[in-house]
């Protein structure tokens, strides 16, 4: 399915929920409605964005290192952790034929902005719990827990110093 195509799903589900009246008639919705699908990836561009022919997607609630992104480790010295983060994401689809993701939104870039299981391992929740990516906080708690654990256990960017992503991104 094309981000066009979700898209227009999206639009066939909204216009037949206004079409039955329950919005017009101020009634509250009684049937949730989800946009899930497997997914095959094509590519692995960084440590939370994939590519599925196509569609971009956007690894929900995270935020890897980007691709060029370097931290500090314990003893001082550089390592790529943006280059890390990508290896662990491409090593996690690699275990699975393929994706089961989940559309949350989508994002200012046009990227479908999805939750994605590589079989029962929630990808955003692995590579924060390693240490190779942050909770996205201004988004979405949901991996809070995970980043606490990583912090804690002293795992991947945690060992040493890094700058957040999103503020790397704005110094570049």
């Amino acid at each position: 399915m094309t981000f066009y195509q979700i898209i227009c799903l999206i639009t066939f589900v909204c216009s037949n929920t206004i079409a039955s009246g329950a919005i017009a008639q101020n009634q509250p919705l009684t049937e949730n409605f989800a946009i899930s699908r497997n997914v095959i990836i094509t590519d692995v561009s960084d440590g939370d964005s994939l590519r599925s022919g196509k569609l971009r997607i956007r690894l929900f609630g995270i935020d890897a290192p980007e691709k060029t992104q370097q931290c500090t480790g314990a003893d001082g010295a550089k390592w790529a952790c943006g280059t890390a983060a990508r290896e662990l994401l491409a090593a996690l689809v690699a275990s699975a034929p393929q994706l089961q993701c989940d559309l949350i939104d989508t994002d200012r870039y046009g990227r479908a902005v999805m939750r994605c299981f590589a079989g029962k391992t929630d990808l955003g929740a692995a590579l924060v719990r390693a240490g190779l990516a942050l909770a996205y906080r201004q988004y979405s708690s949901t991996y809070s827990a995970d980043e606490d654990s990583a912090k804690t256990a002293k795992l991947g960017m945690w060992a040493g110093t890094f700058i957040a992503p999103w503020a790397w991104r704005r110094s570049q």
